[in-house]
């Protein structure tokens, strides 16, 4: 998908006094984890919350099973999700259906 792209800090990129557009299916994954369910007021079922998952006492924490529904909303076919039992990172395989 091709976008604005964003920096480092969430800032619109600017090269030679212009807007930078590229591939931002990264950046729109991103977004998607990180934003708080209800955030956009038009579509208030969007977002992960990843935030709310962090030093969750539950055993089966279901942050990739909500990873993949809304990556799934936003039309893109998930391959995989998992987390990097060394870095605690969530790893992720998905990608837009073009």
């Amino acid at each position: 998908m091709k976008d604005l792209l964003l920096n480092n800090e969430g800032d619109l990129q600017i090269k030679a006094a212009d807007l930078v557009i590229g591939t931002s299916n990264r950046q729109h994954q991103e977004a998607l984890i990180i934003t708080q369910p209800g955030s956009f007021f038009e579509t208030p079922d969007v977002g992960v919350g990843a935030e709310d998952f962090l030093n969750s006492n539950e055993e089966d924490n279901p942050l990739a099973a909500v990873v993949r529904e809304q990556f799934t909303k936003d039309g893109q076919v998930v391959i995989s999700i998992s987390f990097n039992s060394q870095t605690g990172d969530l790893v992720y395989d998905a990608d837009y259906n073009n």
